[in-house]
């Protein structure tokens, strides 16, 4: 008897079970009937989109979108419509989006290809960074390329070229990079001008440069090229140049870098957080307001450091250094001194792959990037550097060991706190410890970037 009133509970609680589970995804099933999304259209150019979409009643929405991922968001609408219009700017050319509707009235996801950008756009600076055609452009230089590496520099990621064709090589480049920054300050070809390189270094003083008019009225980038010697981890070049000249120097171009190469020049002396603290120091001191970039080591260059080398991971994390200091662009150094001549095309092993890498993910994200550095807290004795970018609600914390050993380390992001961060292209998330206290692990010069996406 026992028994068989337990096989009747049972029997009706699987029935009971089995009704609630009805009634969820039959309330479920209601809800998205009730709250949908229809009529989606886009029209894209090269550097932007339009994403239209209705719905039955009014609501409000955002659009999360990303090559590949969504890692981008739209500002919210500000008011609640069934009609939707929301534009999506800064987006790369020839690239293919994944985006997806967010709103009250449900999900709607689809892609997007934007085309090719015109071969003669019209340059210009907003703030911190570069413009093409209005649009962000994220520039990616490289030096005195010749015709069997021009090519193979486009495939790396480069976009501007540093005067090519090079007249130094034995065939100079025979096809035309995509961009061009050229020494003939007469002409008024090309993307821009490459100001004199390292002037402090030669000892030219500001007044001694080309005076050429700037962006707004020529649609053509001034690029000037210093030392690290405007840094105050490094001495001043000589007695003739104060650190203030710096600031005369940036007066005269629209787009300022400089180089460092703490592997290849100093041999290690200098630690590799320098390349964050001199950038730094760049675009807060000397040329504030302007788009700045750093020059990055990529070979042995002249052998000054023959035990050391330039591997793949130092690459990587002397790009995102960089960019953590608030560089909107770099350049590749790919010469060295082999073999009694100068290579124009040098690499040590598995960099020349990861160049490519590197830069994609970097331009996957450049329309965050490129907007104000915020701040973001780490052990002042550590080897780690961080800084934070807000867009839209969303939150981005890019986060770089310097250092060849494994650590540890709390940082603190008040803009994102309370909110998980997703560590990007690693499928996990921080939660935070306390507040605006998060912590995380680093492999060797390991590179993470975070997002806190909108609330």
């Amino acid at each position: 008897m026992e028994r068989g009133r337990a096989e009747h509970r049972a029997r009706r609680g699987s029935a009971l079970l089995a009704a609630l589970a009805f009634l969820v995804s039959a309330g479920a099933a209601a809800a998205a009937s009730r709250s949908s999304i229809s009529d989606v259209q886009t029209a894209v150019s090269a550097s932007a989109a339009t994403v239209r979409w209705t719905t039955p009643t009014a609501s409000r929405g955002r659009v999360a979108f990303g090559a590949g991922a969504l890692t981008l968001y739209s500002a919210r609408e500000l008011v609640a419509s069934t009609v939707h219009r929301i534009e999506l700017r800064d987006l790369s050319p020839a690239t293919t989006y994944a985006f997806e509707i967010q709103s009250s009235a449900g999900t709607s996801a689809g892609t997007l290809t934007t085309p090719p950008r015109s071969s003669t756009p019209v340059f210009g600076v907003a703030g911190t960074h570069v413009t093409a055609d209005g649009a962000l452009f994220f520039p990616v230089l490289s030096y005195e390329q010749c015709v069997d590496t021009a090519g193979r520099a486009v495939t790396a990621g480069v976009d501007m070229f540093v005067q090519a064709p090079y007249t130094g090589c034995a065939q100079p480049a025979g096809v035309s990079p995509p961009f061009v920054l050229g020494d003939d300050y007469a002409t008024a070809a090309g993307a821009g001008w490459y100001l004199p390189d390292e002037p402090d270094g030669w000892g030219i003083a500001p007044e001694q440069l080309p005076h050429l008019p700037p962006v707004a009225e020529t649609g053509r980038l001034r690029v000037l090229n210093v030392t690290q010697h405007f840094y105050s981890g490094q001495a001043p070049i000589n007695g003739g140049f104060d650190r203030n000249d710096y600031k005369r120097f940036a007066s005269l171009a629209d787009v300022v870098g400089f180089d460092l190469y703490p592997v290849a020049k100093f041999c290690g002396r200098v630690p590799l957080l320098d390349v964050f603290r001199a950038q730094r120091e760049l675009t807060t001191i000397y040329a504030p307001g302007k788009p700045t970039f750093q020059w990055i080591e990529t070979s042995a260059m002249t052998g000054e450091c023959p035990t050391m080398r330039v591997t793949p991971q130092i690459v990587n994390a002397e790009m995102w250094l960089a960019v953590a200091g608030g560089a909107c662009g770099l350049g590749y150094f790919t010469t060295s001194y082999t073999g009694g001549a100068w290579n124009r095309w040098d690499f040590e092993p598995g960099v020349e792959a990861q160049l490519p890498a590197t830069v994609a993910r970097i331009e996957r994200l450049a329309p965050a990037l490129c907007t104000d550095v915020g701040s973001v807290i780490v052990p002042w004795d550590g080897t780690v550097a961080a800084t934070s970018r807000t867009l839209n609600g969303a939150v981005y914390v890019i986060a770089v060991n310097g250092s060849a050993q494994p650590t540890a380390v709390p940082f603190r992001v008040d803009s994102a706190a309370g909110r998980n961060l997703q560590v990007l292209d690693e499928r996990r998330t921080l939660v935070p410890v306390k507040g605006s206290i998060y912590r995380d692990r680093f492999g060797p010069y390991e590179v993470h970037v975070y997002l806190a996406p909108p609330r």
